[in-house]
């Protein structure tokens, strides 16, 4: 008896259990169009930052240190975001830890929008950065650090 005869030629489909949703849904054009261009553009805007720090005139200024004259959970995140493109972990944490953690959660997204993009599909499972712990800790920690930063201790 041939022990290769009772194997199956193709593999099976794994099956969801009925009444369960698909772990995929299909994505509409503009939806597919939108999640493109907000998962490639975002990095991209990543990259011109240190081209944006090097104009004059450009910066928009910070309207919370404006109008309260103290800084504000997100200030020195575009220093943090520059020194991150150009690989300086230490500098990216000393302008602001709470932005690079913000930052590379932002990157994250945009991986999932590029993955769904392409795909033409979203995935209706939470994907494991939008876990509510996930969430907490990053803005936790951008709260945890200006707090510091205010106290003087950061």
């Amino acid at each position: 008896m041939n022990r290769w005869h009772s194997l199956p030629s193709e593999p099976r489909p794994v099956m969801a259990p009925v009444g369960s949703p698909p772990a995929w849904q299909p994505l509409d054009g503009s939806a597919r169009r939108l999640r493109l261009a907000w998962g490639l553009g975002w990095p991209l805007a990543m990259a011109a930052t240190p081209w944006w720090l090097g104009q004059d005139g450009l910066g928009l200024g910070c309207g919370f240190r404006a109008l309260t004259g103290m800084p504000c959970p997100l200030c020195g995140g575009t220093h943090a975001c520059a020194a991150l493109v150009q690989g300086d972990w230490a500098a990216a944490w000393a302008a602001n830890p709470g932005a690079l953690l913000l930052l590379l959660w932002l990157v994250l997204l945009a991986g999932q929008a590029v993955v769904e993009g392409a795909q033409g599909r979203r995935r209706v499972a939470r994907w494991p950065w939008w876990h509510p712990t996930v969430l907490a800790a990053v803005g936790g920690g951008l709260l945890l650090f200006w707090v510091l930063r205010l106290a003087g201790l950061a």
